[in-house]
């Protein structure tokens, strides 16, 4: 479900905008610009930090032929303006393609009920490389 291409292990970004710059960089073959295009519109309707230390920003991205994952890992925490006030450590980037409704809310949902597990979100907390984070989520 993640690339391990698409993991950055150790972010130290000090703001949000930082954290998703990171993320849309790592995505290579996309223009990192229009993605943060998408995502920061999407942060100005509300944030995306769902609480937990979680947050998983999204939208649809025109060119897409299947959703993209990525993710960051970030120790100290960042802040989201997570609907708890909590930092967040963990932001996973959800792109799919422009036209799957139906995909995009679902596989937000399936993130969302998985990251709510104490235990996921601490062995990715705990993870020691990208290998390791990418076969937590490639479990069903």
């Amino acid at each position: 479900m993640i690339s391990p291409d698409n993991i950055v292990l150790e972010s130290e970004t000090s703001s949000k905008r930082a954290a998703l710059n990171q993320l849309a960089e790592r995505l290579t073959s996309l223009d990192p610009d229009q993605i943060m295009n998408l995502v920061m519109a999407r942060e100005r309707l509300g944030s995306t930090g769902i609480g937990h230390g979680v947050a998983l920003p999204h939208g649809r991205m025109p060119g897409l032929s299947e959703p993209i994952i990525a993710l960051l890992r970030h120790h100290q925490g960042v802040d989201f303006d997570a609907i708890d006030g909590q930092p967040v450590h963990i932001v996973i980037l959800l792109l799919v393609p422009d036209d799957d409704d139906k995909g995009h809310l679902e596989l937000l949902a399936q993130l969302a009920r998985r990251l709510q597990s104490d235990a996921l979100r601490q062995q990715v907390m705990d993870a020691a490389d990208e290998e390791a984070i990418s076969a937590l989520f490639c479990r069903s």
